[in-house]
């Protein structure tokens, strides 16, 4: 079987999934710093509404990192060779000089 191996040579399935992983672990990890601000604060936050705050934020969190990581292996596999030549750096414009109005 052929498996096509992206840039770290791991499978390219394995990074997708590995970025969903830490994305999902990013998200979690900020749910329940969010959750032990609000254990502290003066409004009560039910359990119910906690969990599913968890699983929100750590869903979000998961398909951010599935969604950039497969946005990276599309680009990456571009066949294209003019895609992937360096640019050259961005010419500025000339400074536009004000012409006061002419009287005639």
């Amino acid at each position: 079987m052929n498996q096509r191996t992206g840039a770290g040579g791991r499978p390219m399935h394995r990074r997708v999934l590995a970025a969903l992983l830490g994305g999902a672990l990013l998200g979690a990890a900020l749910a329940l710093l969010l959750q032990v601000a609000s254990a502290r604060s003066v409004v009560p936050l039910s359990p119910v509404r906690a969990l599913w705050q968890v699983f929100l934020l750590a869903l979000a969190g998961g398909l951010s990192g599935f969604a950039l990581s497969t946005i990276t292996l599309l680009q990456a596999s571009i066949p294209d060779p003019d895609y992937h030549r360096p640019r050259r750096p961005h010419q500025p414009r000339p400074p536009i000089r004000y012409r006061p109005p002419e009287r005639g």
